[in-house]
């Protein structure tokens, strides 16, 4: 492991551990820094031994805590072990189905008065002690809650849950919140409600995930959560110099483990960064929390304050952790219907396919509302350009629409014909009239011209500040009863089950970005793990690399409750000759289960919605699927299987269809590149 913090890469400029004062002149003095070290050492003794007016806090009981005798946290597959090092070094691992998934790991973060002096920065990763009873730290909860916008309908948020107190020699203390559930493991630093350090600021978290150094790794190679995914074996994630982005999935020998964070609300994004060591010893494969963009600055004058959950999404393979991925948001609280009363009554949030049109102009918007009728498409969804070039911060100030498209008449008119419609604003117009004040009248203008939805374009991503900033534009548009799509670099971790009007983000590589279908399967098994992603759907475009099929089959493969379909076609370009899939696409789902998963190479997975059973497979290889419908059929039902498939004479869709029941396996013949839907229906 690390030994010194301080070898790592310097704190921001500007970051101060006391927020609205320097330290007190009496302890630190403004001498030199070999003075101020050896007071700042003289107190920590002090505080230590007791001497000053802290109060004496008892230790835990002889034996509880070490590696010896660790504190344990089971439940069913997953264990969980918390211990201090002999140097008060807080300490975890887990385990799952008796397979070690995060190895010996430290614990702890360092908080910092003045950057770049070393005295001044306190250092909670090690000279800790456990306070209390640690036994009284246990609790059990056993409860679900319904999702109406998910991939999964009623949700488990069942957990057995272990707080370990903890005290620095200098009287500082945090706990740190362990969970175990059946779908994974997760844990958070917790600072309990303070009048004597209300505020500080944390500038380097010590988190660390020693991975199995026999696994592989799946991850974006850099901090963009839209570059394409790749493959690294765990051992040889060791330059330091990289910072991958999350989540980061990795498969071991009879495991699968999603590395992610959960209720990233106020606190800068997790990154994930290699400690650096030499390939084959035990500390390579070691990754550590990495805040890339600033420190964070912890108020808790008036209640605890908490970091995001640091989560192991776990499962016996790659599909069975995407299955599970409902435990993000479960992670997050639920929605506070007194400060969100529209939150209380969900009904007007509706979850659907959209279509863009590619001419912005009131007359072609009426044309592709036409088409939605025809192909019963949810949701209008005009992109950038509407009120001008985004580019041009002239464009911005006050947001008008450009001569030739009415956005009243256009809602109006999709209102008429039971269609909705959302409109793109780029970040800066939202930032202008954010800082402003005047964001809830331009959301009051949408909902008077009968719009529905907001899409937020290139918003700012990553630091403390700008993701409470996005939050608010949420919570502002829900007041006005308008849907979110959030595009570009920023990713859900969860919080979209507080604020249910937030339905998809895009955060992910999709069709714009033309993947192959091997990064599109990297993704569905890496992105996958922290919710929906919006993947804009092309179909007729020649511009991705991807087969008809294998998209039209992934828009079942990858879940979003806004499915963006035909991303680059007008209606007059559409040719689908088997149109039923995209038709009735259902967005959200009451049971999702990956009946094959092998990275890189192929998913299937099946969705239900009411009655139906959806699947999609996607292959990068050629290969013979087995698609048993054993587990995911109602035993004695007769269904209709509407097929859909690669064209064997060209690159287009075929259907056929034929009666199946539980005891049919599909074992469709798949070339490389292809895609198979199937819509499976009770007879």
């Amino acid at each position: 492991m690390v030994e010194s913090w301080e070898s790592l890469v310097p704190i921001n400029e500007g970051v101060r551990m006391l927020s609205s004062s320097s330290p007190p002149q009496s302890i630190f003095g403004s001498g030199h820094k070999p003075f101020r070290r050896l007071v700042a050492a003289l107190v920590s003794a002090l505080l230590a031994a007791g001497s000053l007016l802290l109060g004496a806090v008892p230790a835990t009981a002889a034996g509880k805590g070490t590696q010896a005798d660790p504190l344990k946290l089971d439940r069913g597959s997953q264990k969980v072990r918390f211990w201090l090092g002999s140097d008060g070094t807080p300490r975890y691992e887990v385990d799952y189905k008796g397979k070690h998934v995060i190895e010996n790991s430290r614990l702890g973060l360092i908080t910092v008065t003045t950057p770049d002096v070393i005295a001044d920065r306190m250092d909670y990763t090690r000279g800790l002690k456990i306070v209390g009873d640690p036994n009284a730290g246990y609790r059990d909860h056993s409860g679900s809650w319904k999702d109406n916008f998910g991939s999964r309908s009623t949700v488990p948020d069942s957990y057995r849950e272990l707080t370990v107190k903890l005290q620095a020699p200098d009287g500082f203390r945090f706990n740190i919140v362990f969970r175990a559930y059946d779908e994974g493991v997760a844990f958070k630093y917790v600072f309990p409600k303070s009048a004597t350090v209300p505020k500080f600021k944390i500038g380097k978290e010590g988190s660390e995930f020693n991975l199995d150094r026999t696994a592989n790794a799946y991850v974006s190679p850099n901090t963009s959560q839209q570059a394409a995914v790749v493959k690294k074996p765990v051992d040889q994630l060791n330059d330091k110099s990289a910072t991958y982005a999350r989540p980061m999935t990795v498969v071991g020998n009879g495991y699968a483990v999603g590395i992610t964070e959960a209720n990233q609300q106020d606190y800068a994004r997790m990154m994930l960064k290699p400690v650096g060591a030499t390939p084959g010893t035990t500390e390579s494969g070691t990754l550590q929390s990495w805040l890339t963009e600033n420190p964070v600055s912890v108020d808790r004058s008036s209640k605890d304050f908490a970091s995001p959950w640091r989560t192991f999404v776990l499962g016996d393979n790659e599909g069975m952790v995407v299955e599970r991925s409902h435990l993000i948001k479960t992670l997050s609280p639920a929605p506070d219907t007194v400060a969100n009363p529209n939150y209380a009554d969900t009904s007007w949030i509706q979850p659907g396919t959209v279509l863009r049109p590619m001419s912005l102009n009131t007359a072609d918007c009426k044309n592709v509302i036409d088409a939605m009728v025809d192909r019963k498409i949810d949701y209008l969804g005009v992109d950038a350009g509407w009120y001008g070039k985004e580019t041009l911060q002239d464009k911005n100030d006050t947001i008008k629409p450009e001569p030739g498209f009415d956005p009243k008449a256009i809602g109006d008119y999709a209102a008429s014909k039971g269609k909705k419609v959302i409109l793109y604003v780029n970040y800066r117009g939202l930032t202008s009239y954010y800082n402003s004040g005047k964001l809830d009248a331009l959301f009051q203008q949408f909902s008077d011209w009968n719009i529905d939805g907001v899409k937020f374009g290139f918003v700012p991503v990553g630091s403390q500040a700008t993701t409470k900033m996005v939050y608010d534009w949420v919570k502002i548009a829900a007041k006005h009863k308008l849907v979110v799509d959030i595009h570009d670099e920023m990713l859900p971790t969860g919080v979209e089950r507080t604020y249910p009007n937030l339905l998809t983000m895009e955060g992910v590589r999709g069709d714009e970005e033309s993947p192959s279908a091997a990064v599109d399967i990297r993704t569905l098994f890496t992105r996958g793990v922290n919710g929906a992603a919006d993947h804009t759907w092309t179909y007729m475009s020649a511009k991705s690399s991807t087969s008809k099929s294998f998209r039209y089959a992934g828009a079942v493969a990858f879940y979003s409750p806004l499915q963006f379909l035909y991303w680059y076609d007008t209606p007059a370009q559409i040719n689908n000759p088997a149109p039923e899939l995209w038709d009735n696409l259902p967005t959200t789902w009451d049971y999702t289960k990956f009946l094959e998963a092998k990275n890189e190479e192929y998913a299937t997975v099946a969705r239900k919605s009411g009655s139906e059973v959806w699947i999609g497979s996607l292959s990068a290889v050629s290969r013979t699927a087995n698609i048993s419908l054993k587990n995911i059929l109602s035993a004695g039902v007769k269904y209709r299987a509407a097929i859909f498939e690669k064209d064997p004479n060209a690159d287009g869709v075929v259907k056929k269809e034929q009666v199946v029941d539980s005891s049919t396996v599909l074992k469709p013949v798949m070339t490389a590149n292809s895609g198979y839907a199937v819509r499976l229906s009770p007879q």
